[in-house]
């Protein structure tokens, strides 16, 4: 199993829905045919957080959802709830930008409104949290930090070391690494410090490994993890910088995808980080 625990369609009604607000906008997009390259991967991260946060808000202790819509924010429906929201913004933008001959600014627009959205959601959770106090914004804080700390590092040193690959993937590159360090680091903080159980098994078993190891009592487990999402985010760099080239399109695709396994579970680590007793 690959998957992490606590998945469950929503009820049938909400699933059909979802289904054919996907197929509508995937049909349209399609049609629309919007400018994708490196800045569409990176306009799109934004919207791969806010799912991530979305569903952070469905989930213990907090649970802010009236029964009506939460079943719309449950795993994997916000995905398809985020993703239908993303659509319709995507192809408003695309109508406008192409009448007005201004289709280059389409993944800026896309970014913008994604942050946007981002932003005061993440005001929300702080006001929230703050009701708690100050304590649970210092760890969600440091796995941010760290994580930019560890990609500013990567990235130069990549850089010094593939000096043309990093140049062609300026966008791709640092935004994969970055989501997926966030991912490692928060969910290492999770582990070692906050004692969140982790729901996914291949992780789960990464640090059960590092458990094992002579470090644990120095380093815990989650290194082991975070060392993993870093070779892992750096071959992606490496594997798709020919094929970016060949189909800037595909590429930045599955890029968007790549950088959406990483950003999604990590705003989710970070959200509930600030509602954490620690």
């Amino acid at each position: 199993m690959v998957l992490p625990s606590g998945l469950a369609l929503p009820p049938l009604e909400y699933t059909v829905a979802l289904l054919a607000g996907t197929l509508v906008v995937t049909a349209l997009l399609y049609a629309l045919e919007p400018p994708i390259d490196q800045r569409t991967v990176v306009a799109l991260t934004p919207w791969m957080a806010l799912g991530g946060a979305l569903h952070a808000f469905h989930q213990p202790p907090i649970e802010a959802y009236r029964p009506v819509v939460a079943p719309l924010f449950g795993a994997p429906a916000v995905y398809l709830t985020t993703f239908v929201t993303l659509g319709v913004v995507w192809i408003t933008l695309t109508l406008f930008s192409v009448r007005r001959g201004h289709s280059e600014t389409i993944s800026r627009n896309l970014g913008y409104i994604g942050i946007g959205l981002l932003t005061v959601l993440l005001v929300i959770a702080v006001v929230m949290a703050l009701e708690s106090g100050l304590l649970g914004l210092i760890w969600p804080t440091v796995a941010v930090v760290v994580a930019i700390v560890v990609t500013a590092v990567t990235v130069l040193a990549v850089a010094l070391w593939r000096t043309p690959v990093v140049v062609r993937m300026r966008y791709a590159a640092p935004t994969v690494v970055f989501a997926h360090m966030l991912d490692g680091v928060s969910t290492a903080v999770g582990a070692d410090v906050i004692g969140i159980t982790e729901r996914t098994p291949i992780p789960a078993r990464i640090m059960e490994f590092a458990g094992t190891l002579p470090t644990a009592p120095y380093l815990g487990k989650g290194w082991l993890f975070v060392f993993v999402k870093l070779l892992v985010a750096i071959a992606v760099v490496f594997l798709l910088d020919d094929y970016l080239e060949e189909d800037p399109v595909e590429a930045s695709l599955l890029l968007a995808v790549v950088t959406a396994v990483g950003i999604g579970p990590a705003t989710n680590n970070i959200v509930l980080f600030l509602f954490s007793p620690v």
